[in-house]
């Protein structure tokens, strides 16, 4: 009995050197007269004897349960939450759009490698990474591609537009930026057909195809949203009106898709000028960066659909995500 107790008193005191006081394990072999080996037998001793119990402490800020709850219920590579400070409104777009645009921001940074191939859609959380570069930590982006998935929508002068963002983006990693020389949408599919035979736009859009990972907003089908990201330019109301009658919940890169994340073969569909769902979907990476209450369903959507398999939002909706 007495070497037993003094034997968990040699457990706790290893133990207390190893994880307190920071010692290897030959620098307590050597002050507790022991070899290396039979202090790391002590060690896996003291844990099997529940002697010692590590404790991952919660951060504020850091929603570790959210996000492999995320990761475990829709088989994503990866789920980056963050916090919002708006309570998950639906009038503080703004605010959100920022906070998920900087949690997209430390994403890329943390993954980006030499000679990736970058792709950019649209969409006001975009706007919000693309903003956050800047502050985000200094990365290496040697011989990085920023290919401009999607032809340009609304003002080109406008930051939301996607020229605007793909310069800006490659002029923050200092890359090089891919523009794709036409807009977002034209009048028939004649026309489209047309640009795509362009050798500029077909060279950007098969660079596109192989590229590395992809960044995408999520839009909502609805009409607030519309009017958010300027489609009421592109689309007309007749046309909105048909899409949600047929059950579109959501869009990436212009394309819409319905609840179970499925696509589109909509007139509409055939008039626009950048990757479609299917090659997006082939993309290795593909991030989805949205948040807030009327994004809610549009983002269900896409993780029921795979069409994303990085997502990042924030914490209001990973909850509301999570539900039963």
């Amino acid at each position: 009995m007495l070497r037993s107790l003094d034997y968990r008193r040699l457990l706790v005191k290893a133990a207390r050197l190893y994880y307190e006081n920071g010692l290897n394990q030959s620098e307590i072999g050597e002050r507790l007269g022991l070899s290396r080996q039979k202090v790391q037998r002590i060690l896996q001793e003291a844990h099997d004897q529940a002697v010692v119990q590590i404790t991952i402490r919660p951060i504020i800020g850091v929603f570790s349960d959210l996000e492999h709850g995320l990761e475990e219920r829709f088989g994503l590579a990866e789920a980056i939450v963050v916090e919002t400070t708006t309570g998950g409104s639906n009038d503080a777009r703004t605010t959100i759009a920022r906070e998920v645009g900087i949690g997209a921001a430390e994403y890329l940074t943390r993954v980006i490698r030499p000679h990736d191939k970058i792709v950019i859609s649209l969409g006001i959380s975009l706007l919000g990474m693309v903003n956050a570069l800047p502050h985000s930590s200094h990365t290496d982006a040697t011989g990085v591609d920023v290919i401009q998935g999607l032809g340009g929508l609304g003002n080109p002068s406008q930051e939301t537009h996607a020229t605007q963002l793909v310069s800006r983006m490659a002029h923050a990693l200092r890359a090089n930026p891919v523009l794709l020389g036409a807009p977002a949408v034209v009048g028939t599919r004649e026309t489209r057909d047309s640009f795509m035979r362009d050798p500029q736009v077909f060279r950007t859009l098969e660079m596109a195809r192989h590229a590395d990972m992809i960044f995408v907003g999520i839009g909502a089908s609805n009409s607030a949203a519309y009017m958010v990201q300027d489609f009421w330019n592109v689309m007309q109301p007749s046309t909105i009106d048909e899409l949600q009658s047929q059950g579109a919940v959501g869009s990436i890169n212009l394309h819409h898709f319905d609840q179970q994340g499925r696509a589109f073969n909509s007139e509409f569909e055939e008039r626009i000028i950048g990757l479609t769902l299917g090659e997006i979907q082939q993309i290795r990476r593909v991030i989805g960066v949205a948040g807030g209450a009327y994004k809610r369903e549009a983002i269900r959507a896409a993780l029921a659909g795979k069409l994303v398999n990085v997502l990042v939002t924030d914490h209001i909706t990973a909850q509301y995500l999570l539900k039963p």
